[in-house]
Parts: C-alpha cells; structure tokens; sequence
C-alpha cells in the first residue's frame, strides 16, 4: 500500500510540475514575405497559439526567462500563385541578453508547396509536422 501511494505521489508531483511549466517556447525566423506567403505564416503561428502545449515567443531568450526554445527557422517563396515552404527545427538557449546559443536538426528539413489559396491549411499542416517532429524525434539536439 505505501508503495502504491509512492508511486502516485511521485506521478501527480510530474504531472503538477509540468502543468506549471506552461506551454513551451517556439521561436519563428522566417522569411515569408508577400500575400500568400504571410497568410500562411499568420496561420502557423496562430495553430501554435491554439495550442495549449506551445506559445509562439518574440525573442530567443523568451522574454528574459532564458528557458530552453524551439526553434523554427522557415523560408517560403511564391511564384504563380503556389507557395513553397523550407522549414527545419532545433533549440535555443541564452545564458544573457547577448549570448544566445541555437542548433538546428538537419534531419528535420522539410519542404512543402502548397495550392493557391490553401496558405492557411498548409500553415496548420506546418503546424502538425513539427507536433510530429517534436513528439517523435530520435535525435536529441544539444545546445551549446
């Protein structure tokens, strides 16, 4: 009986703990300029505010939280009318205002195109590739 009671306190304590976390920090740098390119990065990063696990954050050091960030760097271009998308993943830390260190996974290097006027379902596509990536990743990236 104490050792069952053990192990629920242990697992409630996890869960509490990660409950105050709060969603983790994503950090978007792309280059989305134009109509379509910018309707489909409002979309992403609206998907992740959606989200309860994650929030998009303005700065690498995360408002001064210096917390370990996901990084996202993305490139979108459009040309007649269809819009392609370079993503890839990693992680940030700041150990100060000034000294910030990221490392992106090459391995999660994707690209998409998306049909003319389907920006904003291919920003929620982006959106659930990198869900995927993060809940299934073999690698785990250092950040030094």
């Amino acid at each position: 009986m104490k050792r069952l009671a053990l192990i629920l306190f242990v697992t409630l304590t996890s869960l509490v703990a990660r409950a105050e976390q709060g969603p983790r920090p994503i950090f978007v740098k792309a280059t989305c300029d134009g109509k379509s390119p910018s309707t489909l990065l409002s979309s992403f990063k609206e998907a992740i505010s959606t989200s309860q696990k994650y929030q998009v954050v303005p700065t690498l050091d995360d408002n001064g939280r210096m917390d370990v960030v996901i990084v996202v760097e993305m490139s979108c271009v459009e040309r007649n009318n269809i819009v392609a998308v370079a993503s890839a993943y990693g992680l940030a830390k700041c150990f100060g205002p000034k000294n910030c260190h990221s490392t992106l996974d090459g391995t999660s290097l994707s690209a998409l195109l998306c049909d003319p006027n389907g920006e904003a379902v291919c920003g929620r596509e982006l959106f659930k590739g990198l869900e995927y990536y993060l809940a299934n990743s073999q690698t785990h990236l250092k950040v030094y």
